[in-house]
């Protein structure tokens, strides 16, 4: 923040005058400034760009003005956040661009008291420097929690869409099954009926992901079972599909989510044989240290670039420059697991060593699960 030193002093009613009277300049530079540093907001028309910042305006000036009863221009409003809101519906900006403008804004106004050399005391800077400063926590809290309900709305919407016409075709499929005499026919039913399947784990996996973006826990179904038998399942589950998967280490036997455990092992052996060297081995790793389960996947094959490893586990986020095809889900899925077992996941990645998913739990997980 820009301090004005050596300069008139300006009383409060000289204070309230001169914010009035250069509110247009401060909103056209910042405009200005604006369009010329933020890429996304040069697109924007003029009553989208200044969106509710005038009033943001106004009320500091009203703050700083004697005799009124507001001590910052956020107190008891929430015009910060349906600023965030809008930016979220209305643009394409990211929470960087909505601090940055916020940023500007303090930026110009300050300049705009330098050039008409007026000095505030310490008690109208701290007003003016907070209200900016709670107006970026607030327009951030309003910008998220409106993506966070646009995306459980549409990804709630369209899983509930999508499931209704599989139920009707798994029903008819298995009611397939029983009419058909021929064994080949049968067989095909049954096909299609665990291809369903498939396609509804993938519709579950949607909707974990409106849980993503919120890091709220899973709810899991807690049961004792040995983590080694359950990683030699789905890996010879996938050897049928000719995959080169080897299973090493111990029996442990603790308190997990089975089925999500098992889907943290589907997607890991995906994700190692998509990536990874075709012609290379995959190994699943089971061992133990401090009470803690350690569960790894590891594959050989070039490395994942350092500047992608940040987002690996951001949900709709995938590598560039790779083929594959994918929503972006695996890995964010894994991690929300791991958190919700009251563990973590970390990844590892260089030439010399492969690449390692590692999945750290607690042994019983009980303690730490979601209750409801």
């Amino acid at each position: 923040m820009d301090t004005i030193f050596c300069m008139s002093w300006a009383t409060p009613e000289m204070l309230a005058a001169v914010f009035i009277e250069m509110r247009d300049d401060v909103l056209f530079k910042w405009a200005a400034r604006v369009i010329s540093e933020i890429s996304v907001g040069a697109g924007l028309d003029s009553a989208v760009l200044m969106g509710t910042l005038p009033i943001l305006y106004d009320d500091i000036a009203e703050a700083v003005s004697p005799g009124v009863e507001r001590p910052f221009a956020t107190s008891k409003s929430t015009l910060a956040q349906m600023h965030g809101q809008e930016r979220a519906r209305m643009t394409n900006y990211s929470p960087r661009e909505v601090l940055h403008e916020l940023q500007l804004f303090r930026d110009v106004i300050f300049s705009e008291l330098k050039a008409r050399n007026v000095n505030l005391g310490v008690h109208e800077c701290e007003i003016v420097g907070i209200s900016i400063d709670i107006a970026m926590r607030e327009a951030i809290s309003g910008y998220c929690m409106l993506n966070a309900k646009i995306n459980e709305t549409f990804i709630a919407s369209l899983s509930h869409d999508l499931r209704n016409p599989l139920h009707v075709a798994n029903a008819t499929a298995q009611l397939m099954q029983m009419k058909w005499p021929d064994p080949d026919l049968i067989s095909m039913a049954k096909r299609v009926c665990n291809k369903l399947r498939e396609v509804d784990e993938m519709i579950q996996t949607l909707l974990d992901a409106s849980l993503l973006k919120t890091n709220m826990k899973l709810k899991l179904h807690i049961e004792e079972f040995d983590i080694m038998t359950l990683a030699e399942d789905v890996c010879g589950e996938i050897l049928l599909q000719g995959g080169r998967i080897s299973v090493v280490g111990k029996s442990i036997k603790g308190y997990w989510c089975r089925t999500s455990m098992k889907r943290v092992l589907e997607n890991l052996l995906s994700n190692a044989q998509k990536y990874g060297d075709l012609e290379g081995a995959i190994t699943v790793e089971v061992s133990s240290f401090d009470e803690r389960m350690m569960l790894s996947v590891h594959n050989e094959g070039l490395p994942i670039p350092d500047q992608e490893l940040w987002r690996l586990f951001q949900p709709f986020e995938r590598m560039e420059n790779v083929s594959v095809k994918g929503w972006g889900l695996g890995l964010p899925f894994v991690q929300s697991v791991a958190e919700s077992h009251g563990g973590t996941v970390f990844a590892d990645s260089a030439k010399e060593r492969g690449t390692t998913f590692t999945l750290r739990l607690p042994i019983d997980a009980r303690p730490y699960v979601r209750k409801d």
